[in-house]
């Protein structure tokens, strides 16, 4: 029997998946689906849980792979086992289930779609897609402006070729089969978020007596 669209776990919250590449536009499109939610009629608390929060990011027991312009070995922060993926879920479950469980939690992130015990849990699936070469120049822009990791644009564009490439080829993009519902990373957030804003409300609708 399949677990998809499962519940294996009492909780009081809707659980909407946001996944999709990296710089598509997931946390641009959460941030703006928050007040939508909160502002909107029924106000709506909503809470987010980011999977980079989760990452490994070059620990011992995250994955590695070896770079095949240099030789040397690199955290691999595209692939299923980037995150710690069981603490997630395991958080996920208790905020869902606690007495103060906000009404919608998003769960966002790259693999938020592959990782079969976190797609179980839920309700509402969306994928964010955008072309490959937009999403490399968001992410070149991004890594260069942030202090985030190696500023180093060789790097950045060496590792994207290497890892990001790879594993979005590999796990991100065969994910998009499992949503519910696909937004271009490049729409209009002033015409998509009250859209689905209004989809999570009549779904949390539906839910209760």
């Amino acid at each position: 029997m399949s677990t998809e669209h499962a519940t294996p776990h009492a909780k009081k919250s809707l659980i909407v998946g946001v996944a999709g590449g990296s710089a598509s536009g997931k946390s641009t499109f959460t941030a703006a689906l928050l007040p939508a939610l909160e502002a909107g009629a029924p106000p709506l608390c909503a809470e987010v849980f980011s999977m980079d929060r989760y990452f490994f990011r070059g620990a011992e027991s995250g994955p590695k792979f070896i770079s095949p312009s240099t030789g040397q070995e690199m955290a691999d922060n595209n692939h299923p086992d980037s995150a710690d993926n069981a603490r997630l879920v395991a958080d996920l479950d208790a905020r869902a289930a606690a007495e103060d469980a906000p009404d919608v939690l998003i769960v966002e992130g790259l693999m938020a779609l592959n990782v079969a015990m976190i797609r179980e849990r839920l309700d509402l699936r969306l994928f964010i897609e955008l072309d490959a070469d937009e999403r490399a120049l968001r992410r070149l822009l991004r890594d260069m402006s942030r202090a985030r990791g190696n500023p180093d644009p060789q790097f950045i564009v060496t590792y994207y070729r290497e890892c990001a490439r790879v594993g979005h080829a590999r796990y991100v993009e065969p994910s998009r089969v499992h949503a519910d519902l696909i937004l271009r990373g490049d729409a209009d957030l002033e015409r998509t978020v009250p859209l689905i804003a209004a989809v999570i409300r009549d779904r949390l609708a539906a839910r209760r007596p």
